[in-house]
């Protein structure tokens, strides 16, 4: 069975970060979610008068993050931290996420990889 959705721009980019937020952490690749989350709510810019104080607390806060989440990860999957290799259901995320990705013109490859036993899925842009 095949489904149709149609997504705006907005939708995509979630989408998209959904998708490789569920893929990586699943194989605990923490890194990355850590260094999003502590830039919520964060004015990073270089013009802001208190970047330099903001910028040591998003590093502390990632860290922290991160190394709470390895701890999580580690008590779940012990002893690596991570899975031995990935799921069907991670590599379809990965699949979704690339061929997303590729969609929006933010893949640095000519095509989307085929990730699993899953077909890459078609995306049309329309305008």
């Amino acid at each position: 069975m095949k489904y149709t959705i149609t997504l705006t721009e907005n939708q995509m980019r979630v989408t998209q970060v959904a998708l490789e937020e569920y893929f990586r952490l699943r194989l605990g690749q923490t890194f990355d979610f850590a260094n999003d989350l502590s830039y919520l709510g964060v004015d990073m810019s270089i013009e802001n008068p208190q970047h330099e104080a903001f910028f040591a607390k998003h590093i502390n806060n990632r860290d922290w993050i991160e190394n709470t989440m390895k701890t999580v990860f580690h008590t779940i999957w012990p002893p690596y931290g991570s899975p031995e290799e990935k799921t069907e259901d991670m590599m379809i995320a990965e699949c979704l996420w690339d061929a997303i990705r590729f969609a929006r013109g933010k893949s640095r490859w000519d095509q989307p990889f085929q990730i699993g036993s899953e077909p890459v899925p078609k995306i049309e842009k329309e305008e």
